[in-house]
């Protein structure tokens, strides 16, 4: 018996040996990789200079540690038994707050006005908006804000009370909110809204175990997105509803995306989410608006769903001002390869979306980007551009045109669009001239 026991052993040890090795070269069986942002260190090339220093055996060592067979696996149990036994996340900025509700630690910043900028930076961006939402309505085009609703203060009560301040300061949401309405910019405030409901809305605005407000929240606060953008345009685009709810405890992304980016292997409890369907009806292509949205994660669930494509007529997607998405899932665009003014000038709303644990970067630089070029005579160039776009689309309708264009793009081996564009500017100069 005793002999067995050693053999079963043995092999058992063997085993341990030799499966991470298997499943690091044939990646057999599949491994589920971890959540977050890592990076896995490369390869080591070897040299004989760097073997004498010792270096090519550190980073060897390294690169070993970090690819190892079943590492994300091994991964998860360290941090799962870390999390059951001691209640520690390894996940930066994730909080565990009471019953097990889950926050991150800038959204509780933002509850207690700890990442407050100061009347003065608030003032000066208020007073930006202002200036740049009545420049657009100069040009035909309006701007309207919306504040995203933060967990930490929805669920102030769940937030652990090491965290809380002797005293309570001013805090940047409400500020903001308060001077934005003064100017008469159309602001859409959430926190207050969703607290409101709290207690009455039959659907959970939040996750226990998610930073990111719930399907059905953000679809309330889409619905009243719409409302805004037909009063001020004064056009009835899309009729915006929200239909069925399936209610499941089968969460997903980005509902349970806290737990996730903890990496551990058996998912905390949480209460059931709601997933409504959207429809959209009576949209009509001519009427419906053309979007810029400026904002942060919370846009994510809207444009990942493919939703502005259907109340849209045209939208792009600025991430954190930073990266310019559209909805072709081609890649994105460096937010400084765009031009503003052009971009801006093929719109008619700009959307400024932003939860209050990022309201400390206001817009994310867009106002101030935008003021830069309204201030300088933006009027002007915003004219001469509409004014090229007409002869663009006035080309565009010739067909006997537009096939001259693609001859001379091709002889000088650019795009059509920039042949039309080159074409179209040489005619505004030469209209400029006679007249």
């Amino acid at each position: 018996m005793r002999q067995v026991l050693k053999h079963i052993f043995f092999v058992g040890l063997m085993l341990m040996l030799i499966l991470p090795f298997v499943q690091f070269q044939f990646d057999v069986p599949k491994v589920r990789a971890l959540k977050g942002a890592y990076s896995t260190p490369k390869k080591p090339v070897w040299s004989f200079a760097a073997y004498l220093e010792g270096s090519f055996q550190d980073s060897m060592n390294t690169y070993l540690e970090n690819t190892i067979g079943y590492r994300p696996e091994l991964v998860r149990l360290h941090n799962q038994l870390q999390y059951s036994l001691f209640d520690t996340i390894n996940a930066q900025g994730v909080i565990q707050g009471k019953d097990g509700y889950l926050f991150e630690m800038n959204y509780i910043k933002a509850l207690y006005g700890l990442d407050y900028v100061g009347d003065t930076a608030v003032i000066q961006d208020v007073e930006r908006t202002a200036f740049v939402r009545n420049w657009l309505r100069e040009q035909g085009k309006d701007l309207i804000v919306v504040l995203a609703p933060g967990k930490a203060s929805f669920f102030p009560e769940f937030v652990p009370d090491e965290f809380k301040p002797d005293s309570i300061g001013k805090r940047n949401y409400d500020e903001y909110n308060r001077l934005l309405t003064t100017q008469n910019v159309p602001v859409i405030g959430c926190n207050e809204w969703f607290l409101a409901m709290k207690d009455t809305s039959r659907f959970a605005l939040y996750p226990k175990c998610g930073i990111h407000w719930s399907y059905y929240g953000l679809g309330l606060v889409f619905d009243s997105l719409f409302t805004t953008m037909e009063q001020l345009t004064g056009k009835d685009f899309v009729d915006f509803s929200i239909g069925n709810i399936d209610v499941t405890h089968h969460l997903r992304s980005p509902d349970r995306d806290l737990w996730e980016g903890m990496n551990i292997l058996l998912p905390p409890d949480d209460y059931a989410m709601p997933y409504p369907k959207f429809t959209f009806e009576n949209a009509k292509a001519d009427l419906m608006p053309r979007v810029i949205t400026v904002a942060d994660s919370y846009y994510w669930q809207w444009f990942g769903g493919g939703y502005p494509l259907r109340g849209y007529k045209t939208n792009s997607f600025w991430y954190y001002n930073a990266q310019v998405f559209l909805p072709d899932a081609s890649a994105p665009k460096d937010r400084k390869q765009v031009d503003i003014l052009e971009a801006v000038s093929q719109t008619d709303l700009i959307v400024v979306l932003q939860t209050d644990a990022n309201m400390s970067r206001f817009s994310f630089g867009f106002i101030d980007d935008l003021y830069a070029v309204a201030k300088d005579d933006g009027a002007a160039e915003m004219a001469k551009r509409a004014a090229i776009q007409k002869i663009i689309d006035g080309i565009r309708s010739s067909e006997s045109y537009l096939q001259l264009i693609r001859e001379k793009a091709a002889k000088r081996n650019i795009s059509e669009e920039e042949m039309l564009r080159i074409d179209a500017g040489w005619i505004y100069e030469q209209k400029l001239k006679n007249n």
